[in-house]
Formats: C-alpha cells, structure tokens, sequence
C-alpha cells in the first residue's frame, strides 16, 4: 500500500464576508467570521521542504481533496466543482484564554497578536510560534486523519477542509465554570470593557445559578474535556444533538465545547498574579490492601505535585462532577488570536448516546470496536495518544453501511453498524510522530494544563524519572468516562450481582495493573481526585492497549471467516503503512 506525501496548493482565499453573512446568527451581534490579518501559514509548515518557502501573500493549503468554499460547499480538487457537504468549524485559540484573563500575558500584548511567519524571531511569542502549540497539534493530526480517508479509505478519520490563522474581532467562551475564582484577579476585574467584555444577559442569572449548584452537592464523576475552543456548524442539515450530552450545536450559531472545572489558586490582588490549575491535596490513607507498587507510585505523583505547587506552575484540576447542564456565562475576548479548523461534521457524540440509554449491549459492542480499532490504526501509522478520550470526543456519522470489515494481523472481523461509523475527535492532547518528527501538544510543557502527566521529549524534565506516553491511557480514559453510566462501585462490588459483557468490559478498563479501581475506593470516594487521576492512570495502567480488547469474547465475537466478508470492501490495518 503506498504512501501519501505532504504537499501544498495554492488555493483562492476565503470570502469571510460571504461566510459571515450566510453563517452568522441572527438572533444576537457575535460575528464569528469577522477576523482580520488572515494568513493560512503555520509553523509546522517549515518542517517539510515546501512549506519552507510559502509565500505569506498566497492563501496555501496542505493537499487534502476539499476545500472550504462557502457555509454548505466543499471544493472538490478533483472535479473542480462545488460538492455540498455539512462543514464542522471551530475556533482553536492560539494562547490559553483563561491566562489572558488575569493578566498572565499582559507584558505581552503586541506579540500575542502578532502571528507566526516563516522568519519568526523574538519579536513573536513562542507560544504562536511553536509546532507543539496544541491548537497547531489538533489542526495536524485533523489533516492526517483526513488523509487516512482519502488515501487509504479509513471511515474513521474525519474529512479536512483546511485552516487558517487570524485575529478574531470577539473570541468568545464560556467562563462560567472559572467566573468564581476570575472575580478574584484585580486583572480580569478592572479590564472589563477594555480586554473583554461579559454577555451582562447571562451575569445576574449565572450568579443565581452558582448559588444553586454548588460542586459538593453535584452527582457521580464526570471528567470532561478542558480544550477551551468555539465552534460552529456550517450546513444545510444542521441537527440539535441534544442538552444533556454537550452544548446544542445549532445552524450557524457558535457555541463553546465544555471546559472542564479549573481552580484559580493563588489569585493575589496585585496584578502580578498567575494562573494555576492545580490538584487539591487528599491526605486520606490509600485502603490497608494498597501494595506496594501502586503506593510507591502514587507518593512519587504526590511528590511531584507538592514540588509543582511551591513554584505554583501545575496547571492540573480539570474536571467537572456534574451531570446538570452547567450555566452559561459567555466572555468575549476583543481582537484574540485564533486558528480556524474546518471538517466534517458529525451527527452526534458517544455521550449522547449513553446518557440517553440508546445503547444496548450489541450496539455499545459495535461502537467501541469501531474505537478500539481506530486506535489501532492510529497507533500502528502514527504512534498516536490522543491522552483526553472520553465519551464527547467520540461522535458518529450516520450511515447505510451495514457492516465494517477489517483484516488485522491476518485475522478478519465483521462488526454490524447499527447505522453508525464512530469517529474520534479533537486532538489538543495528542502525541502523535509523522516522517521524523514527533508532535506533542504543549499542554504537556511546563505550566501547561497537561504538566507532569509524561516526563518526555520535547518537555523532558531529565532531574525527574522518565514517563513516556502511554498506550493504554485511552482505552482506560475512555472506560472512565463510561463507568458512571451503566455502573456505580457497590454494583462491582457486589458479587451477587452478575456482570454483563458491557459491564465486565468496563470494570476491566478502570482497573490497574493490580485490578483496582482507579475511580473509586470501595467507601466510594473518588481514589484520584481530579488532575491525579490522569497521572495515576499514566503511571499505573498497562494492560488495556486496544489489541488486546480482540482477546475478549465481547470484541472477538466479530471475528470470521474470510468467505463471510465476500463482497464487502475490506479495511486492511496490516497493509497500512508506518508514517513515523
């Protein structure tokens, strides 16, 4: 199977006058297409040999099969017409917002809007300038999975239709998660109407909220994902994907992914002040049966965060523990650096599917197949961690496949759809290698939300051991994401009670290496709060890579014969090449 190659096209800029007119709501003033200084170079460009010499003037994009067009066209390169298509665009800020907010980038204000060229130098911000800034990460790893698609015919990638960079006139996000302990930055506080402004609609009514819904009196554990990015659905067919599974996505109205809960500590009043996402400390004992390995691994995270809190540098708590809608009180930053992603649109999320218990054990069996063997390419074609799976960066398109074939390690597969193809979502996170070079989001560098999660290269830390990105991390995300759903730890725990396939897939997936349960104690209590968790599950988990899911009769019940598969188009993961 031969090989793709990294190319560039010159391409007719975008009317973003155009799109803002057709795509814009009309129900309030938030213009998302109103962005100057566009430019469709980034850093990773200067890694390969043409991208060295894009001419900044001529709008550029890597040789993906479509192009952005309008609100509901795709360019097609190979009939050079218009093909209608449902666009998914979302705005990727190029710094950390919440930073922003309380003044962590104040002495800095000219470079943060001042994008990367192919000369940069100290007149720009490393943060835009470098190629593990994980807005550029995300946007890559989108193209790569794109080009899965169009080269070798892999249904779970996800369309690409192109990026670029810009100022964006009003960045907006929610912050209403963060509003408590913002009010506690002399910055954020006396900038208001200067750097930002707050929809003033929502703030009174947020404040009540808040009085109502205090985390302590919130239900079971549920880890959401903390990018910080807006999005907006471009298309004819626009679906409400539902409340209770993340924020409506409705025609042409921009809404903002879920943050996650992040803790504000150490907020002083002198502007000088910094933004910490840190971890609260629990000091309770570990249960008597605690051995040895996992002990000695927990008080080496302990270590690290006390270390990381005394240069008040961790940026670690980054969940939510609700299931409640959270309130909505959005910000809008003024003239806010941004890189534009545009994809495929899909029609709903795992979550949603899960929260609503539409799923059952046949069909929950084909939907994490279908993940288990994306992960396997991935892994196989670019040493990919995507370090943040859950439930709402996992979504589907719908489909009248009836069955996905696969031939892995010479073995055949036939998994039924149910009318769905699953696709995995947003890589801020990601870990991922592609012809020499390795790609690793900065949220895993020094300060960064991701910090001391992994101890490698680019951000290796050598006075600290090694921790080298893990490929079990996702599957075992991913069942914790899940476990709340169809489980709660007296049901594991009770042995009276007999476990189903899903159920016992589950169990398995949240146990480490010595088959405990990495989300709760058997009192209930959360084993590792928060940020810990993560690091707890890097450290701890080894047994759950995807290939040895095929093991287990709930997967395995899809192997077949080569004569049952006669007809149906094949996706062949042996043959696929190695693009590292």
């Amino acid at each position: 199977m031969s090989k793709y190659n990294i190319d560039f096209d010159v391409i007719e800029p975008l009317d973003l006058e155009s799109l803002d007119k057709s795509c814009s709501s009309n129900t309030d003033n938030y213009s998302p297409f109103h962005i100057k200084n566009i430019q469709y170079y980034h850093p990773i460009y200067s890694l390969f040999k043409d991208g060295k010499n894009v001419n900044l003037e001529n709008p550029v994009s890597l040789n993906h099969p479509y192009k952005i067009y309008d609100c509901q066209n795709v360019y097609s390169l190979q009939s050079k017409e218009p093909i209608q298509k449902s666009i998914f665009t979302k705005f990727a800020p190029l710094i950390d917002p919440l930073k922003f907010l309380i003044g962590k980038y104040k002495d800095v204000y000219d470079k943060i809007r001042r994008l990367p060229s192919t000369n940069s130098d100290s007149e720009y911000h490393e943060k835009l300038t470098s190629i593990h800034n994980a807005s550029y990460v995300d946007n890559f790893f989108c193209y790569l999975s794109g080009q899965l698609v169009s080269s070798h015919n892999i249904i779970h990638g996800l369309e690409y239709y192109g990026s670029f960079l810009g100022i964006q006139e009003k960045y907006r996000m929610n912050i209403a998660d963060d509003y408590d302990y913002l009010i506690e930055s002399d910055h954020f506080n006396e900038n208001k109407g200067k750097l930002y402004e707050i929809d003033e609609d929502n703030e009174e009514e947020n404040n009540v909220l808040f009085a109502g819904n205090s985390r302590s009196n919130r239900g079971k554990l549920n880890i959401h994902n903390d990018t910080v990015i807006s999005t907006i659905s471009l298309g004819q067919d626009i679906q409400d994907v539902g409340n209770d599974s993340m924020e409506c996505l409705e025609e042409f109205e921009v809404d903002n992914f879920e943050e996650s809960e992040m803790k504000l500590e150490n907020i002083d009043d002198d502007e000088n002040s910094e933004l910490n996402y840190s971890d609260e400390e629990n000091d309770e004992n570990e249960e008597n049966e605690e051995n040895d390995e996992t002990e000695e691994n927990e008080e080496n995270v302990e270590n690290e965060e006390n270390e990381e809190n005394e240069e008040n540098d961790e940026n670690d708590e980054d969940e939510s523990t609700s299931f409640e809608p959270d309130p909505v009180l959005n910000a809008y930053f003024y003239n806010f650096p941004v890189q534009v992603i545009c994809q495929e649109k899909c029609d709903g999320t795992l979550d949603e599917l899960f929260s609503k218990k539409i799923l059952d054990l046949d069909t929950s069996a084909s939907a994490l197949f279908q993940v288990i063997m994306t992960l396997l390419i991935y892994q196989k074609v670019y040493h990919f961690t995507h370090n943040d799976l859950h439930t709402q960066n996992i979504m589907y398109i719908n489909t009248d496949i009836e069955y996905i074939c696969y031939m892995y390690k010479k073995k055949y597969y036939r998994v039924p759809t149910y009318g769905r193809i699953f696709k995995i979502i947003d890589f801020g996170r990601a870990i991922y290698r592609f012809n020499g070079h390795l790609f690793c989001s900065d949220s895993f560098s020094n300060g960064g939300d991701g910090h001391t999660q992994y101890n490698c290269e680019p951000f290796l830390d050598e006075k600290k051991p090694r921790i080298d990105p893990n490929y079990s991390f996702d599957i075992c995300r991913l069942g914790c994401s899940i476990y709340d759903y169809i489980l709660d730890i007296e049901d594991e725990l009770n042995r009276n009670t007999e476990k189903n396939a899903l159920e016992a897939t589950i169990i398995r997936w949240v146990s480490d290496d010595q088959d405990k349960n990495v989300l709760y104690k058997k009192s209930g209590e959360e084993r590792y709060p928060n940020f810990k968790l993560y690091k707890m599950i890097t450290r701890t988990v080894h047994r759950h890579l995807p290939e040895e899911q095929l093991k287990y009769s709930y997967f395995s019940q899809f192997e077949c014969k080569k004569k049952e598969i006669k007809g149906i188009s094949v996706i062949d993961i042996d043959g696929l090449p190695e693009y590292i």
